[in-house]
């Protein structure tokens, strides 16, 4: 029991007789003084008094804060997992207040016809049998307002994706969302979704008992977030799948046998001003936790060494006195995050507590802990990109052929040449065939790229000459190796017929370092350099792309023989390349 302190803000005699005494020496000319004083004491009492309010609205909220049950209705018998979350107050949290809201509730209720924020609790649950194929699963929507099934998924409805539909005098609304997903409403502050029969069995659930059931009976509703799994509600051959040695790699192998020995897994988040999070691990007897908790922090070491390890690729900072530093940092990091999540095992039961304070300064350390990965993953995604720009480049190349019988070098009605070389880039004239007709159309094919009417152009480069690894304005890192022999970088007329090593062994197009890019409309390209080819490319990775006259579009290492580099961009000098080698 919690009491708030009553204690007054009178002054005590001495101090009433000081200050009697101080006003009587200071009186003349010391009105403002004591007039300031005085209110100084006011304002003392004003702070008790504001001390006592929030004294007692903080025993209010620790009594708001005992367990509560969750709500187990509709929870059928058969659910294997479910996870709980709550997201109005989710979403009220303080650690949110700066998140867009607002245009998260206009959203949900313009598709979905809820409000977010009339959104007390989603249970979604899952099911899994060893008849039925496909995983069934389903959701429980609690609401704090009153709602109508007519009035949901107004979006889907107004595409003909949901249809209401009556069956034994219950209104029912089918979704067409490839999988049999039907939504109802057994009373008007809930929402139940399911998939296939899954629904009937949500409808028809009442006083259900199972080992989920018993686990979700125990949960603290407080918690914004709950996720349950029973892990002995799995069906038994698909346990042995999963911890099968022939379906895990050999390195976690000896984890993965681990799970065999949980019966049951939980996981409870608060999200406070301090953020706390607990994983609890249940096993079927004490002996199986005493082995688990081992290979847990076998684990736990493991990982520090993985991470130490990555730690230490981590690019230096040029200076060896921060890198120096920054290694003790991250070993200190590394024992703390180790000592985090440490187990604490209680007869049956493995309790990892993350009840630590995840400030700014935390969250920003695992925000940067994090920037490799994403950076890796940027990376990626960016090569992917640069990838269907190729592919789109290359698919022009042989449109043009196809209708022009050549590639798009060499004098011809449609490319002007001056003085024995090109006045436009040939990546001026593959704009037809890119959907860029009407940029084609601006230019003046009897007058340079870099004339006053054509240089005007230049800022008008199409998104599929722009690589989305380099920041470069109006350049281009999409070339041509240049060279008497090559597909695109001569001056005469190139046919496929021409191209006697092979079509698909023979380099058109390079994606070259940024040092190397040049403006798009300009006739220029890859200058290589003899005595080192691969060097002219100007790679800033392990690898490079580039699109083949077949149009293929592949990764070349950075590593590769300057002499075979020679060959693949040559289109006759009789060495084939075997590109499995």
């Amino acid at each position: 029991m919690r009491f708030v302190s009553q204690e007054t803000a009178a002054l005590s005699l001495g101090n009433l007789l000081a200050w009697l005494v101080l006003t009587a020496i200071c009186l003349p000319g010391c009105t403002q003084e004591v007039g300031q004083r005085d209110g100084d004491v006011q304002q003392q009492d004003q702070q008790d008094e504001d001390e006592q309010v929030q004294d007692q609205q903080k025993v209010a909220a620790d009594d708001s804060e005992v367990a509560k049950p969750l709500d187990l209705t509709h929870i059928p018998e058969t659910a294997m997992a479910a996870a709980v979350v709550a997201p109005d107050r989710i979403l009220s949290s303080s650690a949110l207040q700066l998140y867009p809201i607002e245009v998260l509730e206009a959203l949900t209720e313009h598709h979905l016809g809820i409000n977010i924020m009339d959104v007390t609790q989603i249970v979604g649950l899952a099911q899994l049998s060893q008849e039925a194929p496909v995983p069934q699963a389903g959701a429980i929507i609690r609401l704090s307002k009153p709602h109508q099934l007519a009035n949901l998924l107004p979006t889907l409805r107004n595409e003909g994706m949901a249809r209401e539909q009556e069956i034994d005098g219950f209104q029912f609304l089918n979704l067409n969302a490839g999988l049999p997903v039907s939504v109802a409403m057994p009373d008007e502050k809930t929402v139940l979704v399911g998939t296939g029969d899954f629904l009937s069995q949500m409808l028809a659930a009442k006083n259900a008992q199972s080992p989920l059931l018993k686990l979700l009976s125990g949960a603290d509703a407080n918690d914004e977030v709950i996720v349950t799994l029973s892990a002995d509600m799995v069906p038994a051959p698909l346990r042995e799948i999963a911890t099968s040695p022939e379906m895990v790699p050999l390195a976690v192998a000896p984890y993965v046998s681990a799970l065999e020995k949980l019966s049951a897994l939980e996981v409870n988040v608060d999200f406070s001003e301090t953020f706390n999070g607990e994983l609890v691990l249940h096993t079927h007897d004490p002996a199986e936790a005493a082995e688990l908790e081992k290979v847990i922090l076998a684990g736990l070491a493991q990982g520090k060494q993985l991470f130490l390890a990555q730690a230490t690729q981590m690019p230096p900072m040029g200076d060896p006195v921060v890198d120096a530093a920054m290694r003790k940092y991250m070993l200190r990091l590394a024992d703390y995050m180790e000592q985090m999540f440490q187990p604490t095992r209680d007869t049956n039961r493995l309790t990892m507590d993350s009840n630590a304070t995840m400030g700014i300064a935390t969250t920003g350390v695992m925000v940067a802990l994090l920037l490799p990965a994403v950076q890796a993953a940027r990376t990626a995604a960016r090569k992917v990109s640069s990838s269907n720009n190729l592919k789109q480049i290359a698919i022009a190349l042989h449109n043009y052929h196809d209708t022009y019988k050549q590639f798009p070098v060499g004098e011809s009605p449609n490319i002007k040449y001056k003085d024995g070389k090109p006045l436009l880039s040939w990546r001026v004239h593959l704009l037809p065939f890119l959907d860029e007709i009407a940029l084609y159309q601006k230019f003046k094919l009897d007058e340079p790229w870099d004339s006053p009417h054509n240089i005007k152009l230049l800022d008008e480069i199409p998104p599929v000459y722009v690589c989305p690894h380099y920041e470069v304005g109006n350049q281009t890192v999409y070339l041509a190796p240049q060279g008497p022999n090559t597909a695109m970088g001569s001056t005469k007329r190139i046919r496929f017929r021409d191209i006697t090593d092979g079509t698909s062994q023979t380099i058109a197009v390079i994606e070259t370092g940024q040092l190397q890019a040049i403006p798009w409309t300009k006739p220029e390209d890859l200058a290589i350099d003899e005595d080192d080819p691969v060097g002219s490319v100007g790679a800033e990775g392990e690898t490079f792309q580039v699109v083949f006259c077949d149009g293929s579009v592949q990764s070349i290492s950075a590593a590769i023989s300057g002499d075979i580099f020679q060959w693949m961009i040559q289109i006759n000098d009789g060495h084939p390349i075997n590109l499995n080698e």
